[in-house]
């Protein structure tokens, strides 16, 4: 292999291990922050929880990025654009989540509907504050990243937020923007759905933490899907109309999971041998009769059906 060809087989090598290895610190990050979402309901434990979680995967991320120095900027452009603000929006989105939590009017709709409103407003003017950069975010642009995600590139002319004081070896001028715009964006949704129950239900008030549930599906997501599969598959919601993506949507509500595109669920069972495709199923299946064949052998009366006493 010639020198170029090594050179580029390295750079190949260590980029594909930095997405490896942040996208499996994101997946357990994001899984932790949700089933502490919903097994909490006290805005306050739920907001200091959630930022614990952050920064223990921020410290672990910023361990591997230590040890693995970046050998040019086609691999420092991308942390600092997309893994890096994966994970730090969450810390903003949590803190925003709390102050409106903590100050949202109790009791009363039509005020409660007002205060989340103005957030909205709020989040709009922000977007549109920085709409140049917030249009280079959206539209994934490419031909200013070398001032945007480069360390020690100092932009000029360039509106930026007030950002707290970061470590200039692990930020760049526009990461915590970035960030932000995610964070905004995920804030701006949940804003909505909240505002759109209270329309729908106008007696019934708001409360922190009242979308806390026990019920949190913990075991492979493939597992779920699979049964999300059968239920489609056989026909068993809205006389058989309901669509897959239909079936996976209320699964995913009910159980605070994240089941993916239904397609590629398919294709993970498809792709299974013939015996392994329903193999949850089949496991739940023989559950149930060991379930109740153990409870059929200490039935007392099992020996004295059909006999007729004095």
């Amino acid at each position: 292999m010639s020198p170029v060809n090594r050179l580029r087989q390295s750079f190949l090598n260590n980029l594909l291990m930095i997405q490896e290895i942040s996208t499996r610190l994101l997946s357990q990050l994001e899984n932790d922050l949700e089933k502490t979402y919903f097994q909490t309901k006290d805005p306050f434990q739920r907001w200091t929880s959630s930022l614990k979680l952050i920064r223990d995967a921020l410290k672990k991320l910023k361990v591997h990025f230590d040890d693995h120095s970046f050998k040019d900027k086609t691999e420092e452009i991308p942390f600092f654009k997309y893994i890096k603000p994966a994970f730090y929006h969450w810390n903003i989105y949590y803190t925003e989540l709390y102050e409106i939590e903590s100050n949202l009017p109790k009791g009363d709709v039509s005020k409660q509907m007002e205060f989340l409103e103005l957030e909205l407003q709020y989040i709009a003017r922000f977007f549109r504050q920085y709409a140049f950069l917030y249009q280079y975010y959206k539209l994934n642009a490419e031909e200013l990243d070398n001032i945007y995600f480069i360390r020690g590139a100092e932009p000029q002319n360039i509106l930026l937020p007030n950002i707290p004081d970061l470590d200039p070896e692990f930020s760049t001028s526009c990461d915590y923007l970035f960030s932000k715009f995610r964070a905004y964006e995920s804030l701006r949704d949940w804003l909505v759905e909240k505002i759109t129950m209270l329309r729908k239900n106008p007696s019934a008030p708001f409360e922190p933490g009242m979308d806390a549930s026990g019920l949190y599906w913990t075991g492979d997501t493939i597992n779920l899907a699979e049964i999300g599969i059968g239920i489609h598959q056989t026909a068993q919601v809205n006389n058989g109309s309901a669509s897959i993506a239909d079936i996976f949507r209320a699964l995913e509500e009910t159980f605070h999971a994240t089941l993916g595109i239904p397609s590629k669920r398919v294709s993970e069972l498809r792709r299974r041998k013939r015996l392994d495709r329903t193999q949850y199923l089949v496991e739940m299946r023989e559950s149930i009769d060991r379930k109740f064949d153990k409870e059929n052998e200490y039935d007392p009366n099992k020996g004295n059906r059909g006999k007729i006493h004095d």
